[in-house]
């Protein structure tokens, strides 16, 4: 029992993060720790229960009716936003820390709950994050408040203050253990883009209205219930728009889109006279991961590998799906020796990556060793013009390109120019031999058919 224990916490997802993320991970759930102890100690009274009833049971009933929504809303990076910060920051500025925190607490025992399967130290680590973030906006409405007044205007800036100090901590404090936790990744991956600027803003907004509301009575929450589920609705739409384009295992673009962009590319080439090259990308044994580890973990070192290749490009390169575990980079502006040396770039960054850490949700399997558990890459390179002067052109080459990098021993980089085409096969023509009309009977008599009566 006792060596099952060991093994078990031995191959625990926190384990997996490199010294860097785990410090992070760490010192924030110990600092909201000694954040919510101190809080509770601190409390005066416990004035104000019913405010935590009232926006609890009225952020549950927002989150049970928007989970439809949510589970649609699926996220192109690695950070998620949604409404829940509405709920906290009101608590934050109408209650006492302790009691805020207690929404907060409650209302993330529920997601877990609810939630099923998740990564205990993620599940962890966010908790504490919105402690953290709670305190922030209540150490922000307090001194603001302090300075302006909590009439009329001033306290509609405290209010303000408040939901911007809760955003600014929770984006930053996530944004730093995506980046540290998810090697690689871009700054809109671990910090977001205009998308989760939005979806802050409307958060804080609502927010702010919330407290306003409850200020007056604490059942102005249930008010908020058909707000919260509209706006969440309409954060849909921007998901609605990406899902046409994006594959949804990797996040990276569908071949379809990624072939249309890449003929605009090229078109552009054309007519400017540079170059564009395409890379044809293959994990290799790949197969044995799905067999060995199931293909759960197969997906895993999928996203995993995608995030990698799409973090180590340029803005303006354009990555996509191929197909199974293959991928595909267009890269303009490109000439042999850029391409070359992107390539390479490339395949050292999947075969030096951390994959075990980047695949922590699927680390239950005592035999995925965090050790051992690498993949590589194989790379074929193609350049326009010289190796083709369309898209399927390009692929061709790249694709033979490619598979001479897996008959060489895997993980390498070879070019199309290095690769000698295979012949096109042309049609045979058909050739007819007239025979004498005696040699003609016999003929379509072993054919199966009749001698000419």
């Amino acid at each position: 029992m006792v060596a099952q224990s060991r093994r078990a916490v031995r191959h625990w997802a926190l384990w997996t993060l490199t010294v860097p993320a785990f410090a992070v991970v760490v010192l924030v759930d110990l600092a909201a720790i000694g954040y919510g102890v101190q809080a509770f100690v601190d409390v005066p009274s416990w004035r104000g229960l019913d405010v935590v009833f009232a926006l609890t049971i009225s952020a549950l009933i927002s989150v049970e009716g928007a989970r439809r929504v949510e589970n649609r809303r699926r996220r192109g990076g690695a950070l998620h936003k949604d409404l829940a910060p509405t709920w906290m920051i009101a608590a934050a500025v109408v209650l006492h820390p302790a009691l805020a925190i207690l929404v907060a607490v409650l209302l993330r025992i529920w997601w877990r709950i609810r939630a099923g399967r998740c990564i205990p130290y993620r599940w962890a680590f966010s908790t504490a994050v919105h402690v953290l973030a709670v305190g922030a906006a209540h150490a922000a409405f307090v001194a603001v408040s302090g300075l302006t007044g909590v009439d009329g205007l001033g306290l509609v800036v405290s209010m303000v203050a408040a939901a911007m100090a809760y955003v600014a901590t929770d984006t930053v404090l996530c944004g730093l253990a995506i980046s540290l936790i998810l090697p690689g990744s871009s700054w809109r991956e671990a910090f977001g883009g205009l998308d989760d600027l939005c979806t802050d803003a409307t958060a804080a907004t609502l927010g702010c209205l919330l407290a306003a509301s409850c200020l007056v009575s604490p059942w102005f929450a249930l008010v908020a219930i058909p707000i919260t589920l509209t706006a969440q609705r309409a954060l849909l739409l921007t998901q609605l728009e990406s899902e046409v384009q994006t594959d949804p295992k990797t996040s990276l673009t569908r071949v379809d889109w990624w072939r249309r962009r890449t003929e605009e590319m090229l078109r552009a080439a054309r007519n400017q006279s540079e170059p564009m090259a395409v890379l044809l990308i293959d994990i290799d044994h790949f197969k044995q991961v799905n067999d060995r580890h199931g293909h759960l973990v197969g997906d895993e070192a999928l996203r995993a590998v995608a995030t990698i290749l799409r973090s180590a490009i340029r803005a303006k390169d354009v990555i996509g799906r191929f197909g199974g575990e293959e991928f595909v980079i267009a890269l303009p502006d490109t000439g042999l020796d850029d391409a070359t040396v992107t390539a390479d770039r490339l395949r050292n960054a999947v075969a030096a990556s951390p994959l075990a850490a980047m695949c922590a949700g699927v680390l239950d399997d005592p035999d995925l060793d965090p050790d051992t558990f690498h993949l590589t890459v194989s790379i074929g390179v193609a350049v326009y013009p010289s190796d083709g002067i369309t898209v399927d052109d390009l692929l061709l080459r790249a694709d033979r390109a490619m598979y001479a990098a897996k008959a060489a021993g895997r993980n390498r980089v070879r070019l199309a120019a290095d690769v000698v085409p295979v012949p096109r096969l042309l049609p045979q023509p058909i050739v007819q031999v007239s025979l004498p009309d005696t040699q003609a009977d016999e003929a379509r008599v072993s054919a199966g058919g009749e001698r000419p009566g």
